[in-house]
């Protein structure tokens, strides 16, 4: 049996486009005969090692990128509705997908997308342990045990190993996508993205 060329992943679940590009990258992946390696990082420190900053940090982007991000989510056919506190930490909900992605991996782009519908729709507080245990109950996994599980040492080495992972793929903004050696940034070269596991390299 052949094993399925990959395309990887890395998103932080307070990126607003990589809210979209989740709900996204499953249909392009089954197009190009693809399977997805979802790999949640922490964008405070792929900022911090590479120089980089959110747009929100730019006054005149941010207002921008607001308004653009949700003009993207209504075009799409998402709903959308900014959340109360932006930017949060997200390092609950991203170890609990690393518990996932180690445990039943088929699970870990359910359990990301319910991730984002609660932040980026409902308006959860992803932060509260409490919330991501929900959540993941919602969708068939044992959430509290996967939440407390994101207390083991295991899986916080695991994390900061997952970020390094992203900065050394040369990460610098989410969501990024890498594809044979190719690395895609943006939801808006998801397209891109599509053609080239599609019809090959361009």
């Amino acid at each position: 049996m052949t094993t399925k060329q990959t395309i990887d992943f890395y998103f932080d679940l307070t990126s607003p486009y990589s809210y979209v590009a989740a709900e996204q990258i499953e249909d392009i992946a089954a197009a190009g005969n693809r399977v997805v390696n979802y790999k949640p990082t922490l964008l405070g420190f792929v900022f911090k090692s590479t120089g980089n900053s959110a747009p929100m940090m730019n006054p005149a982007k941010g207002k921008y990128s607001a308004k653009d991000f949700a003009r993207t989510a209504r075009f799409h056919g998402l709903e959308i509705n900014w959340p109360k506190k932006f930017p949060i930490n997200a390092t609950v909900g991203s170890r609990a997908i690393l518990q996932v992605i180690n445990t039943q991996p088929e699970k870990a782009g359910e359990l990301t997308r319910a991730l984002y519908k609660a932040y980026f729709v409902t308006g959860q507080d992803i932060t509260e342990e409490a919330v991501v245990a929900e959540v993941a109950s919602s969708i068939g996994l044992d959430g509290t045990a996967l939440v407390a599980g994101t207390q083991d040492e295991s899986i916080k080495e695991q994390m900061k190993n997952a970020v390094q992972e992203s900065i050394d793929a040369g990460m610098f903004g989410a969501p990024y996508f890498v594809v044979d050696g190719e690395a895609f940034w943006g939801q808006d070269r998801m397209e891109q993205l599509r053609r080239w596991v599609v019809e090959g390299p361009f």
